[in-house]
């Protein structure tokens, strides 16, 4: 036992140990993708792609070839890591090497997650829980070979935070920097991420230690990188557009689906909570058998909920969209009218829900959102993986299931208990908490989207506050055990 405890509970100041046990654990899932020939849309490349990855990389390809980013509804982000290495290599190779910077960064990052959960938490035990519990949840090792930006938003946001909060540690400038370039790289990534500088400089304010001339300057060196990359995206907007686009130009939605009857059918059957996402069973919104160039056959569904009909639609309303969606199928000369009609009779029909059926507009269907986002048909699918492998296929699936499940409920858990100890004792530990709780509470009520790759960039954070409520419990036990004898 105690040889065992000299291997795998080593000092956490021995980082090497650390970060290469991190890279055989990444590995594992890494390699596993690579070697059962995953789902890819560009041709040679090791890993997966998703179906969302030419937006990132198209733009590149286009900016290299031609000197213009287009189309540019996606913030250049994750292409500006593609096209460092696209401006010496084929698309192909490019595309390999930043698989490869993605899984080395994330086993790096598992070290630098254990840190920051022992130094905020202020306990040793907490940095091996944590540890251990990222390396062995497949939840959070899914992206690491896929071309799609979860696991770079990830390792980023895991730095970003570490000299952030390092800085209150050791107080090196320098730290307040770099933090503030990695968590805009994160943002300009994924735009949602820009509320989490907002929450660093919140907290940042609420430092009561430090007087006020200093927080200014500590804000002014945070903000620095923010400042001028975004400047510089703005002014690019403005000259391209010639409007003011701090983010991008069709919000979360691709330009087919923001020019089209699309977006409001999305956001209809998002006002009473019906599901949007493409999963494993029907979706609320295959029952208006819309259709897309490019978009996959979807399945059928025959009913829709009882209560979501207002005093503007009923289910007959909802036929007649039916129709005039099938109409849209082929193309005539009145697919504009058809357009413009469907466009104004479902924000019609979303407005009246959301007067109407307040309540549910405004509590019920983000919580069930919710529900969708943190244990979703989507999700199973991440844990689901690991079937395949002869005779160990199915504890796999077991054990994926059985320690995600521990992880999200002990972590929403602990996020409520850091919380209330934050407010109590020291503002900077709210950083672990309120990190996950804006993404789980942002997507479903702000912007009413619920897909569960929102939560696996935040997930690593989840793990810190299921061990922190796990050393609170194992320290509790202990003092009784003690007190026993």
């Amino acid at each position: 036992m105690q040889s065992l405890q000299k291997i795998f509970l080593k000092s956490a100041s021995k980082p090497l140990f650390w970060i290469v046990l991190g890279f055989i654990f990444k590995g594992i899932p890494f390699l596993f993708v690579i070697l059962n020939h995953p789902y890819q849309d560009i041709q040679g490349i090791w890993g997966a792609t998703q179906a969302d990855d030419s937006s990132y990389l198209l733009p590149i390809d286009n900016f290299i070839h031609n000197g213009i980013y287009t189309p540019d509804f996606r913030m250049p982000g994750y292409g500006a890591f593609y096209l460092f290495f696209r401006l010496v290599f084929s698309p192909e190779i490019a595309c390999n090497i930043l698989i490869v910077l993605q899984v080395v960064l994330a086993s790096v990052s598992v070290y630098y997650l254990a840190l920051i959960a022992r130094n905020i938490l202020k306990n040793e035990i907490c940095f091996y829980i944590t540890f251990y519990l990222f390396i062995l949840c497949p939840y959070s090792n899914f992206f690491d070979a896929y071309i799609a930006t979860e696991s770079l938003s990830a390792s980023l946001l895991i730095f970003g935070v570490y000299f952030f909060t390092q800085y209150y540690q050791i107080n090196k400038k320098r730290y307040l920097f770099i933090a503030g370039l990695l968590l805009t790289l994160v943002m300009f990534i994924r735009p949602v991420f820009g509320g989490i500088l907002a929450i660093c400089i919140l907290l940042m304010v609420l430092q009561k230690s430090i007087g006020f001339s200093m927080k200014i300057k500590q804000l002014f060196l945070f903000v620095i990188p923010l400042l001028v990359l975004e400047g510089l995206w703005v002014y690019r907007n403005y000259q391209t557009h010639n409007k003011f686009m701090p983010f991008t130009t069709t919000g979360a939605f691709y330009p087919n689906a923001a020019n089209s009857y699309l977006q409001p059918l999305f956001e209809f059957t998002q006002s009473w909570g019906g599901a949007c996402t493409l999963t494993n069973k029907p979706a609320d919104i295959n029952w208006f058998q819309y259709y897309y160039p490019g978009m996959p056959s979807s399945l059928p569904f025959d009913s829709l909920p009882d209560n979501i009909y207002t005093s503007e639609f009923n289910k007959d309303s909802l036929l007649k969209l039916k129709e005039m969606i099938a109409c849209l199928k082929k193309p005539t000369p009145d697919s504009a009218s058809i357009q413009n009609k469907l466009r104004l009779k479902l924000n019609k029909y979303r407005l009246s829900v959301k007067r109407e059926k307040a309540f549910q507009y405004y509590i019920k269907a983000p919580l069930q959102m919710i529900g969708v986002m943190l244990f979703g048909p989507v999700t199973r699918d991440y844990l689901d993986r690991g079937q395949s492998v002869p005779i160990i296929g199915k504890p796999i699936v077991i054990f994926n299931y059985w320690l995600y499940l521990f992880i999200l409920l002990s972590g929403l858990a602990g996020i409520l208990l850091i919380i209330l100890n934050g407010i109590r004792q020291n503002s900077l530990l709210l950083i672990i908490p309120l990190i996950p709780l804006y993404i789980i509470l942002v997507h479903p009520f702000i912007f009413r989207f619920f897909d569960s790759r929102f939560l696996l960039p935040v997930f690593p954070f989840i793990i810190s506050c299921s061990s922190y409520l796990i050393t609170i419990i194992y320290r509790q036990f202990t003092q009784q055990y003690k007190k026993g004898y």
